[in-house]
């Protein structure tokens, strides 16, 4: 395997990510499309293996492991979200949610593009750092999926108290599904944060840190986790769903993605990098 292959790879893998963010937009806009309902997942699941395919293939020739910094954090949670919800789809009833799951892949896979390739700093090669960055890229993972079925949840319910019987979103899924979806995602995703913030208190010990890029991912990282238990517990103990629910999961995803944020603005710098939150 060779850069130029890799390049071409790439390429395919966005052209697919694409195609069926055109076939799920298709679909949700227009009833001569509902073939699209059918294909669009197919070409999701064609553009996942695809994207595997390339991490695999980049990691082998550019000589990084996936899991041993940020080079690859963006493209492996995104990766990962679309295998998520090719595999739960049918069982949440969240089909349509794949318009909202394709175009975050595409972007995170787009995003990952601009992160430099390095070796990460020796300090951090340890047994602990690919289990810190496995469990965080998994639970960004559920995240982006509790994401999803968040916005079509706001989305939804606007629909239905402006009584839009039709329109580009009448096809979304029933409000109870995608609350149900989104807690189910969220409560998956919370222990392996939660996992993630353990692990990297402690390899971090023998890290320098203290710079500004090291506070605001802190501060993000541990934000994003009382956002996320505040709207599990008050779900719990105050009955908190639907809007009040989904505005605190949208409100948690977007710290975590912060975080994301930072190690790629560390990377673009050429400052060693470590692991995505």
């Amino acid at each position: 395997m060779t850069p130029a292959l890799v390049t071409l790879l790439l390429t395919v893998t966005v052209v697919a990510y694409a195609t069926a963010c055109g076939l799920f937009v298709a679909y949700l806009g227009n009833d001569r499309y509902a073939r699209a309902a059918t294909i669009a997942p197919r070409i999701l699941l064609v553009a996942t293996v695809l994207h595997a395919t390339h991490i695999v293939a980049s990691s082998l020739v550019f000589h990084v492991c996936p899991v041993e910094g940020i080079h690859f954090a963006l493209s492996v949670a995104s990766m990962l979200a679309c295998a998520i919800y090719l595999a739960l789809r049918r069982r949440y009833r969240i089909d349509v949610v794949g318009a909202f799951v394709a175009p975050l892949a595409l972007t995170f896979l787009l995003a990952s593009m601009l992160v430099t390739l390095s070796a990460p700093d020796p300090r951090l090669r340890r047994a602990i750092l690919p289990i810190h960055v496995g469990v965080n890229l998994l639970g960004d993972a559920l995240f982006m999926l509790a994401f999803a079925a968040a916005v079509a949840y706001l989305l939804q319910e606007r629909r239905i108290k402006e009584k839009k019987l039709a329109g580009f979103f009448r096809k979304l899924p029933p409000l109870d599904a995608l609350d149900r979806a989104e807690h189910r995602f969220l409560l998956a995703g919370f222990p392996l944060l939660t996992a993630g913030i353990v692990t990297g208190v402690y390899w971090a010990r023998d890290v320098e840190a203290g710079g500004a890029a090291d506070v605001a991912r802190a501060v993000f990282g541990y934000t994003t986790w009382l956002l996320f238990a505040g709207v599990l517990l008050l779900r719990s103990a105050a009955g908190w769903r639907g809007r009040r629910a989904a505005y605190g999961t949208i409100a948690g995803f977007s710290f975590a993605v912060l975080v994301l944020i930072v190690y790629l603005l560390r990377s673009t710098m050429a400052v060693p990098a470590v692991a995505a939150l």
